[in-house]
């Protein structure tokens, strides 16, 4: 054999080496490549992007919720608490009940209307500045209002102060706890919102035993100081889930294409031209009426409030069987009944039954507001917006309804306060239902 012969071997016996070779290096390359890349066949694929990460619970989602009843508490409370002012302001200062009432609505206006200004610093992740702001705010309104002595200065300090801080506040609870609740959302806003009814129970009667022995300034200071105690807390905890992804827009410009979320607003809106009022002037509808006695007409104010705790936090349980949108409107009906029931009241077991249920009504009613509100909206990313739209037109509602119920008392007495008030709550019922029969397509059945 020649060496000719050989090579030819001896050359494709080295292709065939270096083609084994070329092999394994690709090999290695290819297995180091799928070290840094996961195969999908061997590692699950990453989370979806829009998959529902909230974990609906646990210790620190309820300690959200302690943080927004607190809320509740130095806002919703301070509005439904204004009963025992405003009998002061008349009995004491010598205000008539138009001008009394006026302070309280300017408060209540600005707790609705300043929603709309803090919500794009809270969607600008600004939430801490937000809640410490508006809580200094509350605090310090109070405090002034206890060394207020003319009716400018009440309103300076108790309508403007109080009134533009507690808006800065008022729409976290609820918007806090969307980060971290999903089915049990309507349960943990209703205990939040409990907060409110809490502090009307909590605030009147503290003023009412403190006032007569320490005086109005020093009695409105500790109601200052269990405002500081409770606001606390949400300074210190409170904690959204997650930044919004991205900046809200300040109007929704779909929402005035949306007719069932127009007619709500609507509805909504009539009825809190009178919803109010009870909470207002029951106190001297008992003491002009003669049903009660000072002491005994004061405690039916924390009756009401006892009662609208216990409303903000049953009737959003079954909601999530029935759905929120019927359970609302039940409490609405419910409510337009009793408000005219109030014109037959004679005695003092009338009073306090008729109070105590329109107390539980209305206290649902208030918890509900916002999740019908999401309810309807018809994107998640669109809820903020909505809410701040809604409460921002709301608030011009409670601009003249209690003025306007002092003048018909004056005018007319309790009867036309009265008729006022379950009027503008029957009206307000049947256009919020027909938001409901647009949306449900007119089903009756629907778990709207």
């Amino acid at each position: 054999m020649t060496a000719t012969d050989v090579l030819p071997g001896i050359q494709s016996h080295k292709d065939r080496l270096n083609g084994s070779q070329q092999q394994v290096v690709k090999s290695q390359e290819l297995q180091g490549v799928s070290e840094k890349v996961p195969s999908a066949i061997n590692e699950p694929p990453p989370p979806s992007q829009n998959a529902d990460t909230r974990p609906n619970g646990g210790f620190f989602a309820w300690i959200q919720v302690v943080c927004s009843f607190c809320l509740y508490f130095n806002t919703y409370g301070i509005i439904s608490s204004y009963g025992i002012f405003q009998t002061y302001y008349e009995s004491n200062l010598g205000y008539d009940p138009s001008k009394a009432s006026i302070i309280g609505s300017i408060q209540s206006f600005l707790i609705f209307f300043s929603t709309a200004l803090s919500g794009p610093l809270y969607d600008a992740g600004l939430y801490r500045y937000v809640v410490s702001a508006g809580s200094f705010m509350v605090v310090f309104g109070i405090i002034m209002q206890s060394l207020c002595k003319k009716y400018w200065q009440f309103i300076l300090a108790q309508s403007l102060c109080v009134g533009i801080g507690g808006g800065f506040i008022a729409f976290l609870g609820p918007t806090v706890l969307s980060t971290h609740f999903t089915t049990k959302y309507p349960l943990a806003s209703g205990i939040g919102a409990s907060g409110g009814g809490v502090a009307g129970i909590v605030l009147p009667i503290a003023f009412r035993q403190l006032q007569p022995s320490i005086g109005f300034g020093w009695a409105v200071r500790v109601l200052g100081f269990i405002s500081l105690g409770t606001l606390i807390i949400p300074v210190v905890a409170l904690r959204p889930r997650s930044k919004p992804a991205s900046h809200r827009k300040a109007v929704d410009t779909t929402a005035f294409r949306d007719l069932p979320f127009i007619v709500l607003l609507i509805g909504n809106f009539i009825m809190l031209l009178g919803v109010f009022t009870p909470f207002f002037y029951v106190q001297s509808f008992a003491l002009d009426s003669g049903i009660a006695g000072e002491e005994l007409s004061f405690y039916i104010i924390a009756i009401m409030n006892l009662t609208s705790a216990l409303g903000r936090i049953i009737p959003n349980f079954f909601s999530t069987r029935f759905g929120p949108f019927n359970m609302f409107l039940a409490m609405n009906l419910v409510t337009f009944v009793i408000a005219f029931g109030f014109i037959g009241v004679t005695n003092l077991p009338g009073l306090i039954v008729t109070a105590a249920i329109y107390g539980f009504s209305t206290g649902s009613v208030f918890a509900l507001q916002p999740v019908v509100v999401i309810r309807l909206c018809p994107d998640p990313k669109l809820i903020g917006t909505r809410v701040g739209m809604a409460f921002c037109f709301l608030s011009f509602a409670l601009l003249p309804s209690t003025p306007i119920a002092g003048a018909l008392q004056t005018r007319g007495g309790f009867t036309a306060v009265w008729v006022w008030t379950g009027a503008t709550t029957a009206v307000g019922f049947v256009i919020m239902s027909l938001s409901r029969g647009i949306k449900t397509n007119w089903k009756l059945l629907s778990k709207a």
